[in-house]
């Protein structure tokens, strides 16, 4: 309890804007619609007047719309943000009148599917990127300053993150511990870790925490607290929620999506079903690949608008995931049915369709034999497929596998290539299924 006190105190005293801030967000109805739209319109009308004015990408660009009033169809106009625009007209995407640069830091997205992206960040977007974090918490039943465990393993975030206690732990009232590497002893001391220290709250990559929930479950290991859990970094499967939330006392297990470009993007939410996106920090678009709005229930590529970075926003910025769309919004959308992941996150046929990953991780989890795996598409017909063993591996098991996946992909040739581990992105994910072949 005097964790939790002290966590409180130093929160209100020293980050104020932060606690303000997150009280009027939880004063607003997650399912209000109008209320979202109207708070998130208000946001959306000052980025652009920013952007128009203030930013040589967005001035120079022939584009008719006033930012204090147009429809979706005129916002439309607005051409869509690649990361390669990103990389070769970044200087065109500054404010130059922005007048607290000493505010502003640069930063990197992961690479996860290639080559890492730079862009630059003020202090108001990462306040309000936690404000948000914060407001996810709230609509899952958790404090922001309640007892909690850190599952982490971005190589550049853990050089100085440890179990051991110091100041940062006392009054963040929080474990970090590193899983950039684990293998069964490492987990076995980290359960250990978790067992005592009871976290009410556990954030984790969900591939990390899937690996420690496995060895839980299978090595009959009694978990003597039972946590909210808050998994990100990639796509919640089915049979990885149900894996963790077993291996915590069947734990209420729930999926969060951000990145490192704009921070929190949506939440699921306790009680309800699908993702709801963060509408105080982003406004998002689900278009097809003609970039037009897909419908309820369709599926397409992630565009995100920024709405509170006015030193390089980002209009229309095609992230390189993908989601359903879960709502009949018009503008945008405010819930999405469900994040399926990056767009190299499928593989692709000699005819043109694609196979979504989820139908290759469902035949790996869970299987005795196979701790882990990745597969790459490397051209049109030649996947490689890396295979990480236990002691309880069978041949039958992997060409049963093998046999569903030569008939989705009749005409090419499947490389196993057994690996002692699946090399890791720089922040710490596993990209369990990709295509090399570009789009």
């Amino acid at each position: 309890m005097i964790n939790n006190l002290i966590s409180f105190t130093y929160k209100f005293i020293f980050t104020p804007k932060i606690y303000w801030s997150l009280q009027v967000l939880k004063k607003l109805n997650i399912q209000d619609v109008e209320t979202k739209r109207v708070h998130q319109l208000d946001k959306l009308k000052k980025v652009l007047k920013t952007a128009f004015e203030q930013v040589p990408y967005y001035k120079n660009m022939n584009v008719s719309i006033d930012p204090n009033n147009f429809s979706y169809k005129d916002l439309q106009k607005i051409p869509v943000l690649t990361k390669d625009i990103i990389r070769t007209k970044s200087n065109e995407l500054f404010n130059d009148s922005y007048s607290k640069m000493q505010k502003v830091r640069k930063n990197t997205s992961g690479g996860s599917t290639g080559e890492p992206l730079e862009f630059y960040q003020t202090k108001d977007q990462g306040i309000c990127g936690t404000v948000n974090y914060f407001y996810a918490l709230h609509l899952n039943g958790i404090n922001f300053y309640d007892k909690s465990a850190d599952l982490w393993g971005a190589e550049r975030d853990m050089y100085n993150s440890n179990n051991q206690f110091n100041i940062k732990s006392l009054i963040h009232n929080k474990t970090t511990l590193n899983t950039f590497v684990l293998n069964d002893s490492i987990i076995a001391y980290y359960v250990k870790i978790l067992n005592k220290k009871k976290p009410l709250f556990i954030k984790a990559y969900v591939h990390s925490l899937y690996d420690i929930a496995k060895y839980i479950n299978k090595n009959s290991i009694k978990i003597n607290f039972k946590p909210t859990i808050h998994c990100t970094t990639g796509p919640l499967y089915p049979e990885m929620r149900k894996e963790i939330s077993k291996a915590f006392n069947f734990a209420y297990v729930y999926n969060f999506y951000g990145s490192r470009e704009v921070s929190a993007i949506a939440t699921e939410v306790k009680g309800l079903q699908g993702m709801y996106v963060m509408f105080d920090n982003v406004f998002v678009e689900i278009l097809d690949d003609d970039n037009n709005p897909v419908k309820k229930g369709e599926e397409g590529e992630i565009v995100i608008t920024t709405l509170n970075n006015f030193y390089m926003p980002l209009l229309r910025y095609k992230i390189g995931d993908r989601a359903v769309k879960g709502d009949d919004m018009e503008w945008g959308v405010l819930k999405m049915e469900k994040v399926i992941g990056r767009t190299l996150g499928v593989i692709y046929r000699n005819d043109g369709t694609k196979i979504d990953g989820q139908f290759f991780t469902t035949l790996f989890f869970n299987k005795k034999g196979i701790k882990s795996f990745q597969l790459i598409q490397k051209s049109i017909s030649v996947l490689n497929l890396y295979i990480v063993k236990n002691k309880d591996y069978e041949e039958s098991e992997l060409e049963s596998i093998l046999k569903k996946i030569n008939k989705e992909l009749p005409h090419s040739q499947i490389h196993v290539i057994f690996a002692d581990k699946i090399n890791l992105t720089r922040t710490g994910k596993i990209m369990y299924v990709y295509s090399e072949i570009e789009k």
